[in-house]
Protein backbone atom coordinates (compact mmCIF):
# COMPACT_ATOMS: atom_id res chain seq x y z
CA UNK A 1 0.00 0.00 0.00
CA UNK A 2 1.31 3.88 -1.11
CA UNK A 3 2.25 5.47 2.04
CA UNK A 4 0.46 9.24 2.06
CA UNK A 5 2.74 12.09 1.25
CA UNK A 6 2.22 15.55 3.09
CA UNK A 7 -0.90 16.75 1.88
CA UNK A 8 0.86 19.84 -0.07
CA UNK A 9 3.34 17.46 -1.79
CA UNK A 10 0.95 14.74 -2.68
CA UNK A 11 -1.78 17.63 -4.11
CA UNK A 12 1.92 18.93 -6.28
CA UNK A 13 2.21 15.04 -7.29
CA UNK A 14 -1.31 14.63 -8.34
CA UNK A 15 -1.00 18.27 -10.62
CA UNK A 16 2.56 17.59 -12.45
CA UNK A 17 1.94 14.07 -13.02
CA UNK A 18 0.67 14.57 -16.12
CA UNK A 19 3.40 17.21 -17.24
CA UNK A 20 5.46 14.09 -19.08
CA UNK A 21 8.40 15.82 -19.22
CA UNK A 22 10.22 18.76 -18.61
CA UNK A 23 10.02 21.74 -20.95
CA UNK A 24 12.62 23.41 -22.96
CA UNK A 25 14.49 25.91 -20.80
CA UNK A 26 13.76 29.41 -22.23
CA UNK A 27 16.28 31.68 -24.00
CA UNK A 28 18.57 33.36 -21.40
CA UNK A 29 16.60 36.80 -22.46
CA UNK A 30 13.02 35.66 -22.13
CA UNK A 31 11.44 35.49 -19.00
CA UNK A 32 8.73 33.14 -18.44
CA UNK A 33 6.44 32.48 -15.75
CA UNK A 34 7.37 29.11 -14.03
CA UNK A 35 4.40 26.26 -13.33
CA UNK A 36 3.18 26.86 -10.50
CA UNK A 37 1.34 23.92 -8.13
CA UNK A 38 0.82 23.89 -4.76
CA UNK A 39 3.02 22.91 -2.54
CA UNK A 40 6.05 22.37 -5.56
CA UNK A 41 6.54 25.41 -8.47
CA UNK A 42 8.41 24.95 -11.44
CA UNK A 43 11.80 27.04 -12.25
CA UNK A 44 12.31 27.16 -15.90
CA UNK A 45 16.05 26.59 -16.16
CA UNK A 46 18.01 29.16 -17.92
CA UNK A 47 21.09 31.27 -16.70
CA UNK A 48 22.31 34.04 -14.47
CA UNK A 49 25.67 35.81 -12.40
CA UNK A 50 25.87 33.63 -9.01
CA UNK A 51 26.96 35.76 -6.95
CA UNK A 52 27.33 39.06 -4.69
CA UNK A 53 26.18 41.97 -6.84
CA UNK A 54 26.02 45.28 -4.23
CA UNK A 55 29.34 44.77 -2.31
CA UNK A 56 27.15 43.98 0.74
CA UNK A 57 28.71 40.70 2.21
CA UNK A 58 30.78 37.94 2.39
CA UNK A 59 33.58 39.74 4.28
CA UNK A 60 32.52 37.54 7.57
CA UNK A 61 33.39 34.62 5.38
CA UNK A 62 36.37 35.56 3.44
CA UNK A 63 34.53 37.67 0.61
CA UNK A 64 33.01 33.73 0.14
CA UNK A 65 30.11 35.49 -2.55
CA UNK A 66 32.77 36.05 -5.15
CA UNK A 67 33.75 36.42 -7.95
CA UNK A 68 30.89 36.72 -9.56
CA UNK A 69 30.78 33.58 -12.46
CA UNK A 70 27.58 32.84 -14.88
CA UNK A 71 25.61 29.20 -14.11
CA UNK A 72 23.43 27.67 -16.55
CA UNK A 73 20.52 25.92 -14.33
CA UNK A 74 18.49 23.11 -15.94
CA UNK A 75 14.92 23.29 -15.16
CA UNK A 76 13.35 21.65 -11.94
CA UNK A 77 10.92 21.98 -8.75
CA UNK A 78 11.39 23.46 -5.68
CA UNK A 79 9.16 23.79 -2.48
CA UNK A 80 7.01 27.12 -2.37
CA UNK A 81 7.75 27.13 1.03
CA UNK A 82 9.95 25.69 3.79
CA UNK A 83 8.95 22.25 5.68
CA UNK A 84 6.28 22.87 8.01
CA UNK A 85 6.56 20.92 11.62
CA UNK A 86 3.15 18.91 10.86
CA UNK A 87 5.29 17.14 7.25
CA UNK A 88 8.26 16.60 9.07
CA UNK A 89 6.04 14.55 12.12
CA UNK A 90 4.97 12.73 9.49
CA UNK A 91 8.15 11.47 8.10
CA UNK A 92 9.31 11.27 11.57
CA UNK A 93 5.81 8.44 12.24
CA UNK A 94 6.44 7.22 9.36
CA UNK A 95 10.22 6.40 9.58
CA UNK A 96 9.53 4.88 13.42
CA UNK A 97 7.01 2.31 12.02
CA UNK A 98 9.16 1.31 9.36
CA UNK A 99 12.04 1.14 11.92
CA UNK A 100 14.53 3.79 10.33
CA UNK A 101 14.92 6.02 13.31
CA UNK A 102 15.65 5.85 16.88
CA UNK A 103 15.23 7.95 19.68
CA UNK A 104 18.17 8.53 22.45
CA UNK A 105 17.69 11.03 25.22
CA UNK A 106 15.30 12.91 23.42
CA UNK A 107 17.30 12.87 20.23
CA UNK A 108 15.87 11.35 16.75
CA UNK A 109 19.08 9.37 15.11
CA UNK A 110 19.23 7.10 12.20
CA UNK A 111 18.85 3.43 12.58
CA UNK A 112 21.48 3.31 9.86
CA UNK A 113 25.01 5.03 10.55
CA UNK A 114 23.51 6.65 13.47
CA UNK A 115 23.48 9.85 12.40
CA UNK A 116 21.80 12.58 14.25
CA UNK A 117 18.45 14.03 12.32
CA UNK A 118 16.76 15.88 15.01
CA UNK A 119 15.93 17.33 17.94
CA UNK A 120 12.86 16.83 20.54
CA UNK A 121 11.95 18.42 23.09
CA UNK A 122 13.09 16.07 25.57
CA UNK A 123 16.28 16.89 24.60
CA UNK A 124 15.80 20.89 23.87
CA UNK A 125 13.40 23.10 25.60
CA UNK A 126 12.92 24.85 22.11
CA UNK A 127 11.92 21.87 19.99
CA UNK A 128 8.33 21.58 18.62
CA UNK A 129 8.49 18.18 18.50
CA UNK A 130 7.71 16.01 21.21
CA UNK A 131 7.91 12.51 21.78
CA UNK A 132 5.54 10.28 23.97
CA UNK A 133 7.95 7.29 23.84
CA UNK A 134 5.81 5.98 20.94
CA UNK A 135 4.91 8.51 18.69
CA UNK A 136 5.71 11.89 17.79
CA UNK A 137 3.80 15.08 17.48
CA UNK A 138 3.89 18.91 17.08
CA UNK A 139 3.57 20.82 19.92
CA UNK A 140 2.27 24.49 20.77
CA UNK A 141 -0.04 24.43 17.95
CA UNK A 142 3.01 25.18 15.68
CA UNK A 143 1.92 22.81 12.89
CA UNK A 144 2.59 25.52 10.04
CA UNK A 145 5.36 26.60 11.50
CA UNK A 146 9.14 25.68 9.49
CA UNK A 147 10.73 22.49 11.16
CA UNK A 148 13.53 24.20 13.23
CA UNK A 149 16.01 22.00 14.73
CA UNK A 150 16.60 19.52 12.02
CA UNK A 151 20.08 19.11 11.27
CA UNK A 152 21.47 18.23 7.63
CA UNK A 153 21.24 14.68 7.49
CA UNK A 154 17.55 15.26 8.73
CA UNK A 155 16.68 16.93 6.08
CA UNK A 156 18.27 14.65 3.47
CA UNK A 157 16.31 11.63 5.03
CA UNK A 158 12.82 13.44 4.35
CA UNK A 159 13.95 13.92 1.10
CA UNK A 160 14.25 10.04 0.95
CA UNK A 161 11.62 9.09 1.95
CA UNK A 162 9.44 11.37 -0.08
CA UNK A 163 11.25 9.31 -2.77
CA UNK A 164 10.08 6.20 -1.28
CA UNK A 165 6.20 7.72 -0.95
CA UNK A 166 6.57 8.33 -5.13
CA UNK A 167 8.15 5.22 -5.57
CA UNK A 168 11.10 6.34 -6.73
CA UNK A 169 14.93 6.00 -5.40
CA UNK A 170 16.05 7.33 -2.38
CA UNK A 171 18.73 9.60 -3.14
CA UNK A 172 21.12 9.98 -0.06
CA UNK A 173 22.64 7.31 1.88
CA UNK A 174 22.37 8.08 5.70
CA UNK A 175 25.37 6.40 6.18
CA UNK A 176 28.17 8.37 4.36
CA UNK A 177 25.72 11.61 3.29
CA UNK A 178 26.29 10.45 -0.28
CA UNK A 179 23.74 11.29 -3.32
CA UNK A 180 23.94 11.31 -6.69
CA UNK A 181 22.29 14.38 -7.98
CA UNK A 182 21.66 13.37 -11.21
CA UNK A 183 18.83 11.30 -10.20
CA UNK A 184 15.24 12.10 -10.93
CA UNK A 185 13.40 13.24 -7.77
CA UNK A 186 13.70 14.59 -4.20
CA UNK A 187 16.99 15.95 -2.59
CA UNK A 188 17.48 19.29 -0.61
CA UNK A 189 18.87 21.88 -3.91
CA UNK A 190 22.08 22.23 -4.87
CA UNK A 191 23.40 26.18 -3.74
CA UNK A 192 23.48 27.52 -7.21
CA UNK A 193 19.77 26.17 -7.65
CA UNK A 194 18.35 27.55 -4.70
CA UNK A 195 19.86 30.87 -5.73
CA UNK A 196 18.84 31.07 -9.02
CA UNK A 197 14.92 30.04 -7.67
CA UNK A 198 15.12 32.36 -4.94
CA UNK A 199 16.11 35.15 -7.26
CA UNK A 200 13.19 34.82 -9.23
CA UNK A 201 14.59 36.09 -12.45
CA UNK A 202 15.06 39.43 -11.47
CA UNK A 203 18.63 39.81 -12.75
CA UNK A 204 18.24 43.20 -14.88
CA UNK A 205 19.41 44.50 -12.74
CA UNK A 206 20.25 41.89 -9.93
CA UNK A 207 18.20 42.27 -6.68
CA UNK A 208 19.17 42.60 -3.01
CA UNK A 209 16.01 40.35 -1.92
CA UNK A 210 13.82 38.06 -3.05
CA UNK A 211 11.40 40.53 -4.36
CA UNK A 212 13.54 43.33 -4.75
CA UNK A 213 15.76 45.87 -3.35
CA UNK A 214 13.59 47.53 -0.20
CA UNK A 215 14.66 45.97 3.47
CA UNK A 216 10.79 45.88 4.15
CA UNK A 217 10.30 44.56 7.47
CA UNK A 218 6.56 44.10 6.42
CA UNK A 219 7.61 41.26 3.90
CA UNK A 220 9.68 38.53 5.73
CA UNK A 221 10.19 37.51 9.37
CA UNK A 222 13.47 38.98 10.52
CA UNK A 223 14.83 39.97 13.72
CA UNK A 224 12.52 43.36 15.29
CA UNK A 225 10.63 42.74 12.14
CA UNK A 226 7.14 43.82 14.36
CA UNK A 227 5.38 40.36 13.46
CA UNK A 228 3.08 39.40 16.40
CA UNK A 229 4.98 36.19 16.92
CA UNK A 230 7.89 38.06 18.52
CA UNK A 231 7.04 37.45 21.98
CA UNK A 232 6.75 34.44 24.46
CA UNK A 233 9.11 32.03 24.30
CA UNK A 234 11.39 31.74 21.24
CA UNK A 235 12.41 29.98 18.67
CA UNK A 236 10.10 33.63 17.09
CA UNK A 237 9.19 31.24 13.56
CA UNK A 238 6.41 32.61 11.25
CA UNK A 239 3.69 29.85 9.75
CA UNK A 240 5.12 29.31 6.32
CA UNK A 241 4.18 32.02 3.71
CA UNK A 242 2.62 34.50 6.54
CA UNK A 243 3.90 37.57 4.81
CA UNK A 244 1.96 37.01 1.96
CA UNK A 245 0.30 40.70 1.67
CA UNK A 246 -2.97 39.94 3.76
CA UNK A 247 -4.23 40.93 6.51
CA UNK A 248 -3.77 38.56 9.18
CA UNK A 249 -5.72 37.86 12.71
CA UNK A 250 -4.91 36.39 15.77
CA UNK A 251 -8.57 34.86 15.93
CA UNK A 252 -7.04 32.41 13.13
CA UNK A 253 -3.61 31.96 14.41
CA UNK A 254 -3.25 32.64 18.29
CA UNK A 255 0.12 34.29 18.46
CA UNK A 256 1.59 35.26 21.28
CA UNK A 257 1.65 39.27 20.96
CA UNK A 258 -1.43 41.30 21.85
CA UNK A 259 -2.45 43.00 18.55
CA UNK A 260 -5.37 41.76 16.95
CA UNK A 261 -4.67 41.83 13.30
CA UNK A 262 -1.42 42.13 11.31
CA UNK A 263 -0.92 43.48 7.84
CA UNK A 264 2.02 41.64 6.08
CA UNK A 265 3.29 42.72 2.36
CA UNK A 266 3.48 40.17 -0.17
CA UNK A 267 7.16 38.49 0.25
CA UNK A 268 7.01 36.36 -2.41
CA UNK A 269 9.55 36.56 -5.14
CA UNK A 270 8.67 36.47 -9.14
CA UNK A 271 8.30 32.82 -9.19
CA UNK A 272 5.92 32.51 -6.12
CA UNK A 273 8.13 30.98 -2.95
CA UNK A 274 8.04 32.35 0.35
CA UNK A 275 10.42 32.66 3.09
CA UNK A 276 13.21 32.64 0.88
CA UNK A 277 14.26 36.10 3.36
CA UNK A 278 14.31 35.34 6.99
CA UNK A 279 12.06 32.71 8.88
CA UNK A 280 15.03 29.81 8.72
CA UNK A 281 17.70 29.23 7.80
CA UNK A 282 17.71 26.79 5.07
CA UNK A 283 20.09 23.83 4.67
CA UNK A 284 20.94 22.94 0.87
CA UNK A 285 22.83 20.23 -0.48
CA UNK A 286 26.19 21.32 -0.49
CA UNK A 287 29.48 21.62 1.23
CA UNK A 288 30.11 24.99 2.12
CA UNK A 289 33.12 25.56 0.55
CA UNK A 290 34.56 29.28 1.03
CA UNK A 291 36.63 29.19 -2.24
CA UNK A 292 34.07 27.54 -4.51
CA UNK A 293 32.96 30.04 -6.61
CA UNK A 294 36.20 30.43 -8.10
CA UNK A 295 36.49 26.82 -9.41
CA UNK A 296 32.30 26.23 -10.02
CA UNK A 297 31.42 24.63 -13.16
CA UNK A 298 28.99 26.67 -15.48
CA UNK A 299 27.02 24.19 -15.98
CA UNK A 300 24.33 22.70 -12.71
CA UNK A 301 27.26 23.14 -10.23
CA UNK A 302 27.19 20.37 -7.61
CA UNK A 303 29.02 21.66 -4.96
CA UNK A 304 32.40 20.82 -3.88
CA UNK A 305 33.65 17.38 -2.67
CA UNK A 306 34.35 18.55 0.80
CA UNK A 307 34.02 21.52 2.65
CA UNK A 308 36.38 24.04 3.74
CA UNK A 309 37.27 23.01 7.43
CA UNK A 310 35.52 25.42 9.86
CA UNK A 311 37.47 26.68 13.12
CA UNK A 312 36.88 23.70 15.01
CA UNK A 313 38.60 21.34 12.28
CA UNK A 314 35.39 19.84 10.70
CA UNK A 315 33.39 20.46 7.39
CA UNK A 316 29.88 22.02 7.21
CA UNK A 317 27.39 22.33 4.84
CA UNK A 318 26.04 25.58 3.81
CA UNK A 319 22.70 27.36 4.68
CA UNK A 320 20.82 29.67 2.81
CA UNK A 321 18.02 32.30 3.43
CA UNK A 322 18.50 33.76 6.61
CA UNK A 323 16.93 33.82 9.97
CA UNK A 324 14.31 35.13 12.54
CA UNK A 325 17.27 35.58 14.96
CA UNK A 326 20.38 37.88 14.47
CA UNK A 327 21.64 39.86 11.87
CA UNK A 328 21.46 42.91 9.77
CA UNK A 329 17.80 41.78 7.93
CA UNK A 330 18.02 38.39 9.32
CA UNK A 331 21.45 37.82 6.94
CA UNK A 332 18.78 37.59 4.43
CA UNK A 333 20.70 38.75 1.34
CA UNK A 334 19.51 36.75 -1.75
CA UNK A 335 23.60 36.00 -2.43
CA UNK A 336 24.63 35.36 1.16
CA UNK A 337 26.27 31.85 1.87
CA UNK A 338 26.91 31.04 5.40
CA UNK A 339 28.66 27.63 7.17
CA UNK A 340 26.46 25.72 9.37
CA UNK A 341 29.62 25.92 12.10
CA UNK A 342 28.46 29.40 12.48
CA UNK A 343 24.36 28.69 13.41
CA UNK A 344 25.55 25.33 15.66
CA UNK A 345 28.05 24.26 17.31
CA UNK A 346 29.63 27.87 17.48
CA UNK A 347 26.13 29.51 18.51
CA UNK A 348 25.94 26.97 22.07
CA UNK A 349 23.33 29.33 23.62
CA UNK A 350 21.27 29.21 20.74
CA UNK A 351 22.20 26.44 17.88
CA UNK A 352 19.89 25.13 15.52
CA UNK A 353 16.60 26.52 16.64
CA UNK A 354 16.37 29.12 13.42
CA UNK A 355 17.89 26.34 11.05
CA UNK A 356 15.13 24.40 8.79
CA UNK A 357 14.73 23.78 4.96
CA UNK A 358 12.60 23.33 1.86
CA UNK A 359 13.28 20.34 -0.88
CA UNK A 360 13.83 20.47 -4.31
CA UNK A 361 12.66 17.79 -6.99
CA UNK A 362 14.27 16.96 -9.84
CA UNK A 363 12.32 15.83 -13.09
CA UNK A 364 8.99 15.18 -13.71
CA UNK A 365 6.62 12.53 -11.06
CA UNK A 366 5.51 9.25 -11.91
CA UNK A 367 2.51 9.37 -14.36
CA UNK A 368 -0.06 8.31 -12.14
CA UNK A 369 1.49 9.44 -8.92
Amino acid sequence: MRRILPLALLAAGLMLAGCGREPAAPDDDEQQPPVVTPGLVLIPGGQFVMGDHDGLGGVEHGNDEVPLHTVRIDSFHIGRTEVTNADYVAFLNAALAEGSVQVSGGLVRATAGGGLLCDTRAAVAWSRVGWTGSRFEVLDGKEQHPMVGVRWLGAAAFTNWLNRQAGLTACYDLASGACNIANHGYRLPTEAEWEFAARGGLTSPYRTFPWGDDADNRRANWPASGDPFEAGPQPWTTPVGFYNGQLRRKADYAWPGSADTYQTADGANPYGLYDLAGNVWEWIHDWYGRDYYGQSPAANPPGPSTGSPMPDGVAYHGLRGGNWYNGEWGHSRVSNRNPAYYRGPDDPNHAWYHIGFRVAFIGALPKGF
